[in-house]
């Protein structure tokens, strides 16, 4: 039987291997972070490198809760050169209702020694510490930390005649008693030279032993397959992209007013992982914008959302407005700038916003106010419902560029839109023309925390006084906190005035809203 196994593990990648290329991978492959196959290593990846993937887990490596195969899907971001960090979902079955739903971790590994000529590499990570509702990583009860643990971890390689072998070792800390993960681990990793794209791999888990092989395909995909205990097969596919950095421009300026109109078809996708009898609650839209500039500083912005698919309840079946705006900007004395703007909002506000802006001459620093009163802006049964403008928010923020890594650290305090007030810190880092930030903040007495991206679209179509586009960025944030407190206080809720916010957009000629 044993036998078997491994030839079928060995066959899944041996069909790969015609179409290989000379591109390294590194990853603990069923966690979608670095390292071997079950284990971590202190090896890291490229800085700047994204991955996504899946992975297909038997029950015999999965914690007691699971009694059944399942898998995962993860996405992972090389922060910096000494800082990853993965976001990871375990489909489970829900036993009340017998339905599918996923278990939500975070991972985070910090390298504070790089590999030398006589030293290792040595890295220091996490899996699943935190939960909703409970920051304290000690306790054990609170949360459903099913992969928690801490561990530090060292990789030294050994290179002859153009062969590469790994040598890893490393051990969990003990932080909490029920955590799945204890005691030492290693492993040794192999990479041929005449076939650079395959490694050979086999390690001690803390539990068992697995031996499996990755296989790099074409440019950007990786495949693997292992044994798990001489008992099981586990695999996955990834697909990995390192952007190219991207440096300042010291002539980006304020879009100019030249009396364009666009249409800009704005694609809407909103997923909410709260539910029990659901893996997500999702609305697809597509809300195309008429955009105007009318006269030097004005702009009019009138968009509706047309539904495409949904599996909620409430406006998202109907046709209605979405951002239905005028807004004005104007110069203040010493190079400071504003808007006002008025009309229908994001997150189903109507209102009136007034934002002032200050950035130093060297655009380091900046710093803003912002102000607005609202109302409710809903759409149900057919009849767009407006409330009164009663509910006031407002903002003081200070944004620090740091132009070696190409980032930005945000700091806010915030008045939010239902009265809860809090503090939200952001670190933003560009690469190329995409940006991702990681944001943790405090409201109402309640801890959050997520982080967000923005990647660019196509744009086609010559720069015409009328035209129709996508829009140039499309922006996502994702918010660790789901509590059933968090949710029913309505804490941390904002709102933003035009359709197309991002924290690209200040690299485009345009100012940060």
């Amino acid at each position: 039987m044993k036998h078997k196994i491994i030839k079928q593990t060995l066959l899944t990648i041996g069909i790969s291997l015609s179409i290989v290329n000379s591109q390294l991978s590194i990853a603990q492959r069923s966690l979608g972070v670095s390292g071997l196959l079950n284990i971590p290593s202190a090896d890291m990846q490229e800085d700047g490198t994204f991955m996504t993937g899946g992975n297909y887990l038997p029950q015999e490596m999965l914690p007691r809760e699971w009694g059944y195969n399942s898998g995962n899907y993860f996405v992972n971001l090389t922060f910096l050169s000494f800082m990853e960090v993965a976001y990871r979902c375990t489909l489970l079955k829900v036993k009340s209702t017998g339905k599918w739903n996923q278990d939500r971790s975070v991972s985070l590994r910090l390298r504070p020694l790089k590999e030398g000529k006589w030293w290792p590499s040595v890295v220091i990570g996490s899996n699943d510490l935190l939960t909703t509702g409970e920051l304290n990583p000690f306790l054990d009860s609170g949360g459903n930390r099913y992969f928690s643990s801490v561990y530090a971890v060292g990789t030294k390689h050994f290179g002859f005649y153009g062969h590469d072998i790994g040598v890893t070792v490393g051990g969990h800390v003990p932080f909490r008693s029920r955590s799945e993960n204890k005691g030492v681990f290693g492993g040794v990793s192999y990479r041929p030279a005449f076939l650079k794209p395959l490694e050979v791999m086999a390690e001690y888990d803390s539990k068992v032993v697995n031996v499996g092989v990755s296989a790099r395909l074409f440019d950007h995909f990786s495949l693997y397959a292992y044994c798990y205990d001489f008992k099981t097969v586990a695999g996955g596919l990834r697909y990995e992209l390192t952007p190219r950095p991207r440096a300042f421009r010291s002539d980006e300026v304020r879009m100019p007013w030249d009396g364009r109109v666009e249409l800009v078809l704005y694609p809407q996708i909103t997923l909410n992982n709260s539910w029990l009898d659901k893996i997500y609650g999702a609305v697809i839209n597509i809300a195309p914008a008429v955009e105007a500039r009318l006269w030097k500083g004005a702009a009019f912005t009138g968009q509706v959302i047309l539904p495409v698919w949904n599996n909620m309840v409430g406006q998202m079946d109907y046709i209605r407005a979405g951002v239905l705006t005028l807004s004005q900007e104007f110069g203040l004395p010493g190079g400071a700038f504003g808007r006002v703007t008025v009309g229908n909002f994001t997150n189903s506000r109507m209102g009136a916003d007034l934002k002032l802006r200050y950035a130093t001459p060297d655009d380091r620093w900046l710093f803003g106010l912002e102000g607005g009163v609202t109302g409710s802006s809903t759409f149900y049964e057919g009849k767009w419902q407006v409330s009164n403008w009663k509910r006031v928010s407002g903002a003081a923020e200070v944004r620090f560029r740091e132009r070696r890594f190409n980032m930005d650290f945000n700091l806010g305090v915030h008045r939010y839109i239902y009265g809860d007030y809090g503090v939200r810190v952001d670190c933003i880092r560009h690469f190329g023309r995409t940006t991702a930030g990681l944001y943790a903040m405090y409201t109402g007495g309640e801890a959050n925390g997520g982080f967000h991206f923005a990647v660019p679209l196509p744009q086609w179509g010559k720069s015409r006084k009328v035209r129709v586009r996508l829009p140039e960025y499309y922006q996502m944030e994702y918010s660790g906190q789901s509590g059933l407190e968090y949710f029913h206080r309505r804490l941390g809720q904002d709102y933003e005035t035009r359709p197309d916010e991002s924290n690209s957009l200040p690299y485009d000629r345009r100012n940060q809203d």
